[in-house]
């Protein structure tokens, strides 16, 4: 009955025939079933159909209802759980592992195509055995991470990259045990240590919250991690020899300008501390909105736009057109969990806002 009220509204608001009614609904009901109804930030009882009526009922005219209307049905990006939990399952076998076949096979001066040769060494397994996985976010998946990565010891993989000596000292411990039976002796003191460390997350629009400079100080997740664990001077713990450790960004989504950004300022921070990146999921360049292709509905970004969002974390960003999202991001990208503040502001503002966004967005940090 809710679902049958919601449709009627809609119809109302977009003053639909009974023929455009036929026409849309298929599509509508299909989103909302498969994808759109399941989005966690919905406050209760809403459902998809009923926050689309709600949010095209804001704009003034039928015309700018219909560019919305639009917007949604050709450039909305939605990622569901099925999806992302594709791109962490994936993110070992096809990313993970490769490096780790890379860095052996340099070190034996092996071809890597030899794949199964590597993989089946003892080189191999201690190499393995000697990273360690730490969720940057919530949104990193670590439980999915660690299911589909049978190969790992869930002593190697923690939900934080925020680590005290009390478990620091655990994770080593585990490792000599686990480096004795792969031995068959006693690992020595500096065999005992992490040689890799994969910082896991699920998405990143800019780059800044995990690495941005204020002045001669870095700051940011990763920041926090290199000072409390890369740093010899008053490390927090004594899990890696910053002279043979490697640190690996993995990000199971990510946009180009992220990449970019995070190739320049990652190498900055960690200096000969070697630094690279994996992108399971890169979006392409067209996702973002062009100023020729979506001016219209940029035009509704400008003009249903409250500045209330404007945060001292919001403006570390470029925001010269602060409606087109964090840094000026111009994505129309939902996941299912939140919405990045990344994406146009229409999306996201949240139910306290002048204008509410079609898929309200929790803040809980810079992207």
């Amino acid at each position: 009955m809710r679902d049958a009220l919601a449709e009627e509204l809609l119809a109302k608001v977009m003053k639909w025939t009974p023929e455009d009614v036929a026409r849309e609904r298929p599509d509508l009901q299909a989103l909302a079933t498969y994808k759109y109804d399941d989005y966690q930030q919905f406050s209760p009882g809403m459902r998809f159909v009923e926050s689309l009526a709600s949010w095209l009922e804001q704009f003034e005219t039928i015309e700018e209802r219909n560019i919305a209307f639009h917007f949604l049905k050709k450039r909305l990006v939605y990622v569901s759980p099925s999806e992302m939990s594709n791109l962490v399952l994936t993110s070992y076998p096809d990313v993970i592992r490769n490096f780790l076949i890379e860095q052996i096979a340099k070190l034996k001066g092996l071809p890597q195509w030899q794949v199964t040769r590597i993989a089946e060494s003892l080189e191999f397994k201690v190499l393995l055995r000697q990273s360690m996985f730490l969720g940057l976010s919530d949104g990193s998946h670590v439980d999915i991470f660690r299911r589909g990565s049978p190969a790992l010891s869930n002593e190697q993989i923690l939900r934080t990259h925020e680590i005290n000596e009390t478990r620091a000292a655990e994770m080593i411990r585990s490792l000599t045990v686990d480096l004795k039976d792969l031995l068959g002796r006693e690992p020595l003191p500096n065999e005992c240590l992490f040689r890799n460390v994969f910082l896991l997350d699920d998405f990143s629009g800019s780059g800044k919250s995990y690495i941005r400079r204020s002045n001669a100080v870095y700051k940011g997740k990763i920041a926090k991690f290199f000072y409390d664990t890369c740093c010899s001077d008053g490390k927090k713990t004594k899990l890696i020899d910053p002279e043979k450790v490697h640190v690996y960004l993995l990000l199971y989504i990510a946009t180009p300008q992220a990449l970019d950004y995070l190739k320049v300022l990652g190498p900055e921070l960690f200096k000969e501390i070697p630094f690279d990146i994996g992108i399971v999921h890169i979006l392409s360049h067209s996702t973002r909105l062009n100023e020729e292709k979506d001016s219209a509905f940029i035009i509704l970004l400008k003009k249903y736009y409250d500045k209330g969002i404007e945060t001292d974390s919001y403006l570390i960003g470029k925001h010269e057109k602060p409606y087109l999202g964090f840094d000026e991001c111009s994505l129309p990208l939902v996941l299912n969990h939140n919405t990045p503040n990344n994406s146009v502001t229409l999306l996201w503002f949240d139910e306290n806002r002048k204008y509410r966004g079609l898929f309200p967005r929790i803040s809980r940090f810079v992207t």
